[in-house]
């Protein structure tokens, strides 16, 4: 019988900063990970894209031997017409 407990890598929160460039276009940029952002041509895709950023950037820094430059996001300039969305990934 196997363990029902698995280890699984940690969770994080990300916050999401999304805003729409133009008709076709939304960026995606995480506040409180430098480095992670990406954009799409809906707010969906954008986001999907934005999630394997973060988990390129995370694994550059695992890689590098880095620790991670987490930011404190609350003191953010953020636009009024933007969303802000909170993720939370495994990575």
């Amino acid at each position: 019988m196997g363990n029902a407990w698995q280890e699984s890598p940690p969770a994080y929160r990300f916050h999401i900063l999304l805003t729409k460039d133009d008709e076709h276009s939304f960026s995606a940029v995480v506040l409180n990970l430098p480095g992670a952002g990406s954009c799409g041509s809906t707010e969906e895709e954008a986001m999907e894209n934005v999630r394997e950023a973060i988990q390129g950037v995370l694994e550059a820094y695992q890689e590098a031997g880095q620790n991670i430059p987490w930011k404190d996001s609350s003191t953010a300039d953020v636009p009024s017409d933007a969303k802000q969305k909170w993720i939370v990934l495994n990575v």
